[in-house]
């Protein structure tokens, strides 16, 4: 911060002003660019408390108009501010600040009318030296989120609140306020999961998972015009997803925006954490460019989709200690119970650039917390042999597996453990791997997922395509009970393939799910 480079220094300029214009959009800290004030240069610095902490529950935000030349914050500055969050006015007011410094906090609030008062915080520092830390608290309901604020800024004032300015400067500025929000999702093979996803830009909506295609999307406002991009440096979106999780715990992703793939390089994988991953997506302002000219006339969205790059990739993680990486395939890529599969491992050293080593290795396979295989040896350092561990599942176990790796090279906290599943919810297909669906199932399925006809309506559907073995669910897996509530993704799924969207044996997997575990009883 710059704001301590003030404390002694008190600066009195007589001047003549010019008028003078900049944007920004900031991602929780930016510097302006300069403007002309007088005879030097100034320019606005703009920060948010969550800018490299968005679970800091602090919504502060803090402006300096200081000298470029020198970094000493100019003093006796009003600001005229008017805020904005999406379409809604927030507030329109004036302030005046001896140290030039103006800090806001957002407060939550029940209350839709927003309240500013003002608040002495003055550190026991402050104190000792006569500086007053005043801080405007701005409480209402808008502020219970985060997400993109902008601000309309008139310095009327600078050096002097005698000296009122003949052209003040005017400054846009777009400042984000990170937020995280939770997300919690019923797989089909691996049950309750929780997501988080971090936006650096504006609030996320419309969150889903669909686990056939293991496709996560969600939405955000975002304003397509040439000025906006132009002011957005970056957009930083941030999905954390448990390690447990094993149908996402692949090598890479691929992603969408407005059906539109972006590129590879924007999307990285920080694996540094035994229980979790994070999967950044970050587009800079030539990207977002790119995707400008693609756009739709008076788009003001970003749908995005992020999944795998393929069903068929190899796992991929990193010890808990951040040491080794370990790249996991198997064969046949379907476990069934009471079949052979065969594993094939590599251990990577992650400080030489992922590269094949040679170390002591402990992996065993646990199902239920319970070992039912255990390994050790030196894996090879070869980049084109695989280390192998073949593995007969026993016909009691089904559902997730943890082939978990310890102790690699002697260091007990170089472990982690990589989840995959045996007997996974499927369906029967023919040689050609296709099922064919008759078209008033199709129908039944548009009217079920638009809430147009009952759940009963669609069992009797479901039941034709058992009792014709289109589908294939063994009865002894069958629950027992109805439950009332259908997971949302399901009826997604139905929507999805009544429009073509998904393929039949995408839908008939989401049907097996259901009575397998009870959600329809047939």
């Amino acid at each position: 911060m710059l704001n301590s480079k003030n404390i002694f220094l008190i600066l009195c300029f007589s001047c003549s002003f010019v008028f003078s214009q900049a944007f920004g959009h900031g991602v929780g800290y930016e510097v302006l660019p300069s403007v002309q004030l007088g005879d030097k240069e100034v320019a606005l610095e703009v920060t948010s408390s969550q800018y490299a902490d968005p679970d800091n529950p602090d919504r502060e935000i803090t402006f300096a108009l200081f000298n470029t030349e020198s970094g000493i914050t100019i003093r006796e500055v009003t600001y005229d501010i008017k805020a904005k969050k999406g379409n809604d006015d927030l507030f329109h007011e004036k302030f005046a600040t001896s140290d030039g410094i103006l800090v806001m906090n957002f407060l939550h609030s029940d209350s839709d009318k927003i309240a500013i008062h003002k608040e002495n915080k003055a550190s026991f520092f402050d104190a000792l030296i006569g500086a007053n830390k005043d801080v405007i608290q701005v409480e209402g309901s808008p502020f219970n989120t985060g997400g993109l604020y902008k601000f309309k800024i008139t310095i009327e004032t600078a050096e002097s609140f005698s000296n009122k300015l003949k052209n003040p400067i005017e400054l846009d500025v777009g400042l984000s306020v990170p937020e995280r929000t939770f997300y919690y999702i019923d797989d089909p093979n691996y049950g309750k999961q929780e997501l988080s996803v971090v936006t650096y830009y504006d609030e996320i909506q419309n969150f889903n998972y669909e686990p056939t295609t293991r496709a996560i999307t969600f939405s955000m406002p975002f304003e397509w015009t040439f000025d906006n991009v132009n002011q957005t440096s970056v957009v930083h979106e941030e999905l954390t997803m448990p390690k447990a999780f094993g149908d996402l715990m692949v090598s890479s992703f691929s992603a969408k925006i407005n059906n539109f793939d972006i590129p590879d390089r924007t999307i990285t994988i920080d694996g540094f954490s035994e229980v979790q991953r994070i999967v950044h997506m970050v587009l800079n302002k030539n990207d977002l460019l790119e995707l400008l000219d693609r756009q739709e006339p008076n788009a003001n969205r970003m749908d995005f989709e992020i999944k795998p790059s393929s069903k068929d990739l190899p796992l991929s993680t990193i010890t808990g200690n951040g040491q080794f990486r370990i790249v996991l395939d198997w064969k046949p890529k379907e476990i069934r119970s009471g079949e052979k599969v065969t594993f094939y491992f590599d251990t990577m050293d992650v400080f030489l650039q992922n590269r094949p080593v040679s170390v002591e290795y402990e992996v065993s396979i646990i199902h239920n917390e319970k070992e039912l295989y255990k390994q050790t040896g030196i894996s090879t350092a070869s980049k084109d042999e695989h280390n192998v561990l073949e593995f007969v599942v026993p016909e009691n176990v089904s559902g997730p597996i943890t082939v978990q790796f310890n102790n690699l090279g002697g260091n007990g906290l170089a472990r982690v453990g990589l989840p995959v599943i045996v007997d996974r919810i499927g369906v029967q297909t023919t040689s050609s791997n296709e099922i064919s669906i008759p078209d008033w199932v199709r129908n039944n399925a548009k009217w079920w997922s638009a809430e147009q006809i009952g759940d009963n309506d669609f069992a009797e559907g479901i039941e034709f395509l058992i009792k014709e073995r289109i589908i294939v669910v063994p009865i002894s897996e069958q629950g027992q009970d109805s439950i009332a509530v259908i997971p949302n993704w399901v009826k997604n799924t139905a929507g999805w393939w009544a429009d073509g969207q998904i393929s039949d044996i995408e839908f008939a997997n989401a049907l097996q799910f259901l009575i397998k575990n009870g959600i329809i009883s047939v």
